[in-house]
């Protein structure tokens, strides 16, 4: 026995890419550098050709019932040496955005999705203090010729988990773990940059609207009875979920309007335990031990927590601004797995809808399987299958499943979802 759920009229209904995970051969920004060199574990190649066969994706988004799509322009293939413009990749762009819209996609435009070009990198990348300038003239650049017809930009992707991979734990590029100092003015710049973009993105394209794409975990003390566990996940949880909207003084901080809506990427929970009083200490580690009744994990260990979705719109609905689910998806070759995940995260999607919050539209993280940065392409995300030796691409049974709430505007769910907790 089964409920239907209605969504609102106009809902944005897609998926989301990214420039790096999908393109292929992009010679020119740091992870390319980083593959070559066998400073990150695994190189991206071809990765999905899309470069070439975006209108064959696009076709296939269309097909499955979809109205959106999310992707990113690669800022190294715009800008392949400073200040020097390409005006081949800006006019390749142009016709992917004309592609999404002539097939009736709404392009969800993300500016920044971890790469950068080489040249910015080798030059002392995020941590240099002219680093929000030189970004911001590649948006203005960027937006002045592509911006038309364009409603909505994000102009970076989750700035936080690009800070901890990079000058963290050093597994992405630039590669400089445990670097605190450089950490956070890598975040102060990138909430600085975020500032500029906005404004640029608004002078250019004054009727879209403009936010960025913030990695949004559940996370919560392993003992909530434990005071350095509740310490401990209150520190991350400030760290990760609300120190970027204080620098860039988004509402309800008021200092200036940066934000037009929220996305907002949801993957899992994080159950955080600890173990001292040392700074790493207090931060906490993640507690995967079998004594929480916790979801069934992902192929790369991520917990499904579906009403962890529905807890985070919650949250940022206090924002007062629309929301974007910009990315939500799973990693997995188990088919009924991921359309269980699909059905009961939509299922805490519409919780979150009938009691109030503002959800502009649902993108599933991703259209194809792709590069998934230091896990390579062995994590397989895609509602459509990529063999990577021949580039075929084969839609998964699941992308039935949510094409049929695509087009209909409804799911139909069992009569029992997960309560929030």
């Amino acid at each position: 026995m089964t409920g239907i759920r209605q969504f609102p009229p106009g809902f944005l209904w897609g998926t989301s890419t990214s420039s790096h995970q999908v393109e292929g051969n992009n010679l020119g920004n740091d992870w390319w550098e980083y593959e070559q060199s066998g400073r990150v574990p695994h190189r991206s190649g071809r990765a999905c050709n899309q470069y070439e066969l975006f209108e064959v994706d696009f076709d296939l988004a269309r097909s499955l019932g979809q109205n959106a799509h999310r992707f990113s322009l690669e800022w190294s293939r715009i800008e392949p040496a400073q200040g020097v413009w390409s005006d081949d990749a800006l006019s390749h762009y142009a016709q992917v955005i004309h592609a999404l819209k002539s097939r009736g996609l709404e392009p969800i435009v993300t500016l920044h999705h971890f790469t950068n070009p080489a040249w910015f990198s080798q030059r002392g990348g995020w941590v240099r203090q002219d680093s929000p300038r030189l970004f911001a003239r590649y948006v203005a650049h960027t937006t002045r010729r592509l911006g038309h017809g364009v409603k909505y930009w994000l102009t970076m992707n989750e700035p936080t988990v690009y800070v901890v991979q990079g000058y963290v734990t050093g597994e992405w590029p630039p590669c400089l773990p445990s670097a605190w100092g450089r950490a956070s003015l890598a975040l102060i710049n990138l909430a600085r940059a975020h500032r500029l973009a906005y404004r640029e993105v608004r002078r250019q394209c004054p009727d879209s609207m403009v936010g960025f794409a913030h990695s949004a975990p559940v996370i919560v003390p392993c003992d909530p009875t434990r005071a350095r566990d509740r310490l401990a996940a209150s520190l991350r949880d400030f760290l990760l979920n609300r120190a970027f909207f204080s620098m860039i003084g988004g509402r309800p901080w008021l200092r200036t309007r940066a934000l037009d809506f929220i996305g907002l990427n949801y993957y899992s929970r994080t159950i955080v335990r600890s173990s001292g009083w040392g700074l790493q200490a207090l931060l906490g580690r993640t507690c995967n031990e079998p004594h929480h009744q916790r979801g069934p994990l992902s192929d790369i260990g991520w917990e499904v927590h579906p009403a962890g979705l529905k807890a985070v719109l919650q949250r940022y609905a206090r924002f007062g601004l629309p929301l974007l689910v910009s990315e939500n998806g799973i990693a997995t070759r188990d088919e009924g797995m991921r359309c269980d995940f699909i059905v009961r995260h939509l299922a805490s999607l519409c919780g979150a809808i009938e009691d109030g919050v503002k959800v502009l539209g649902y993108c599933y993280w991703s259209l194809i399987d792709n590069f998934e940065w230091a896990l390579g392409t062995k994590p397989r995300f895609g509602l459509i299958a990529v063999d990577y030796d021949t580039q075929q691409r084969v839609p998964r049974p699941c992308a039935a499943l949510f094409a049929e709430v695509c087009r209909t505007n409804r799911l139909s769910e069992p009569d029992e979802p997960d309560a929030v907790s």
